[in-house]
């Protein structure tokens, strides 16, 4: 026993003697108690630790994760970036007049989900990461809250950012619903100033981004004191790889020159199709792309400059900008805001390597308006000499818009196999394919046509013109177009 009585004592007191290996076996015991004590409590805190870690998981590391991306991937996008870049999409409604709540979900899911894909693929091979936002205005809640949130978008739920009858003037208070697509809806957009993030980009949802654009994050977050100083081969070798929209004396060095004492706030591209001959100096601002630095007093200074009414009916913001589909909203607006009100903030780029359209460059020569007489076959941005967008190679493209091309989902029957439309369709479906694969369930065993539809025999489904739609399109027209499902 651990305590006894000593029978030799010759006090004979009665008192307790503690044997030498008694008293190890003790010490013993209490050392590999404490042991395991403080192994526990260390078990708490890593737990903890991860745990919150876990809360504020990376686009990159949570795309891993819902990909069922292997260990390695986890790690590599835990690796050091830059910066967070928000991406941001805004849904207005649900086309109830077009489409069933179903269908409308449907065809959000589409765009939602290969835009996203396309993003992550991009900034797999980025120096930054990335965070996907969708604005949703209450009316379309039911039709996409759960596919955005399904799909790792972050939701937020927004209203209308002004009260239409609080627009000053009566024509702009009365009008500004009636235009474009979505109304005053479209000033969702602007809430991407909102944000937390050092830069946004928004997007449509017809958009796919096929290259990192790593060079215009980084123009937009050197530091203050580069600016007017500092490294100056490390700004001119940044500010050379940018896609810079030349202007009409196509100066490079010009251009670049006027940015290195500039701040950087805005890119964006500009829709020189919406405009009559000689106006290309207000041609609108692209509502399918902005990259911008998210900041509160200019989220501010828009919405007030839509309260003040400045709209002058058959003219436009100021009297010059606007007059035009969509004028109204955000196109026209930031186009005035650019153009008019703050020129020192924005960068137009260059409309073949970002946001491509595939728009031809130069005014119809069998256009037959009188307006158009002296216009015929000259550029529509006003320059002497312009690029040709449709003959842009594909390796150049950093981000697509598709409008003059159509949706992908619409199985477009008249184009070309060799045109540019013919080979961005091809990638969107290529970059489609990429994520069911990515996301295809281990129980199938690697048999992917439980999920993937693959190009059939002529007459099978998905056969139609499997070079360009991989097997997603049964024949023209949007009834014939196989939908992703999540």
């Amino acid at each position: 026993t651990a305590l006894q009585r000593n029978p030799g004592s010759s006090s004979g007191d009665g008192r307790i003697q503690i044997s030498l290996s008694s008293l190890i076996t003790c010490l013993l015991v209490i050392a590999f108690s404490i042991s395991l004590i403080g192994l526990a409590f260390q078990f708490i805190a890593v737990h903890r630790i991860d745990n919150q870690s876990n809360d504020h998981i990376n686009n990159t590391g949570a795309a891993a994760l819902i990909r069922g991306g292997a260990s390695a991937e986890l790690e590599s996008a835990k690796t050091n970036k830059k910066a967070t870049i928000a991406y941001t999409v805004t849904i207005t409604g649900c086309s109830e007049k077009h489409n069933s709540a179903k269908e409308a979900t449907s065809l959000i899911t589409q765009g939602a989900a290969v835009l996203q894909h396309s993003i992550h693929l991009a900034h797999s091979s980025s120096n930054y990461d990335y965070q996907m936002y969708a604005f949703v205005h209450p009316a379309a809640t039911s039709c996409s809250v759960n596919a955005l949130q399904r799909l790792g978008y972050q939701v937020l739920i927004r209203n209308t950012p002004l009260d239409t009858s609080d627009i000053a003037t009566k024509f702009l208070r009365e009008n500004i619903d009636k235009a474009s697509c979505c109304g005053a809806k479209e000033f969702l957009k602007l809430y991407a100033y909102t944000l937390k993030e050092p830069v946004a980009v928004i997007l449509d949802l017809d958009s796919l981004v096929l290259r990192p654009m790593d060079a215009l994050f980084d123009v937009m977050l050197m530091e203050e004191k580069e600016y007017g100083g500092g490294d100056e081969m490390r700004k001119k070798k940044l500010l050379n790889q940018l896609p810079i929209h030349r202007n009409t004396r196509d100066d490079h060095d010009g251009v670049t020159a006027t940015l290195y004492n500039k701040r950087v706030d805005t890119f964006y591209t500009k829709d020189y199709n919406m405009i009559n001959p000689g106006g290309e100096k207000y041609a609108g601002v692209q509502g399918g792309f902005l990259m911008l630095r998210p900041d509160e007093d200019t989220f501010a200074e828009y919405i007030d400059l839509v309260l003040q009414g400045n709209y002058i009916e058959g003219r436009g913001w100021g009297g010059k900008y606007g007059y035009f589909f969509g004028g109204a909203q955000v196109q026209g607006l930031c186009s005035y805001y650019f153009g008019e009100i703050h020129p020192d903030k924005g960068v137009e780029l260059n409309r073949c390597r970002i946001n491509q359209m595939a728009d031809a460059p130069r005014f119809d020569m069998n256009m037959k308006e009188e307006r158009y007489r002296d216009a015929r076959g000259k550029c529509r941005d006003g320059r002497k000499e312009c690029e040709d967008c449709r003959e842009t190679e594909l390796k150049d493209i950093l981000s697509v818009h598709f409008t003059l091309c159509g949706k992908p989902w619409q199985c477009v029957g008249f184009m070309d196999p060799d045109s540019l439309c013919s080979k961005l369709h091809s990638e969107w479906f290529r970059i489609r394919r990429s994520m069911e694969e990515s996301t295809r369930d281990d129980n199938t065993d690697g048999n992917e046509s439980q999920l993937l539809p693959r190009p059939k025999k002529l007459g099978g489904a998905g056969s139609y013109r499997p070079e360009i739609y991989h097997g997603y399109c049964t024949g023209v027209g949007e009834r014939s177009y196989i939908p992703l499902t999540i």
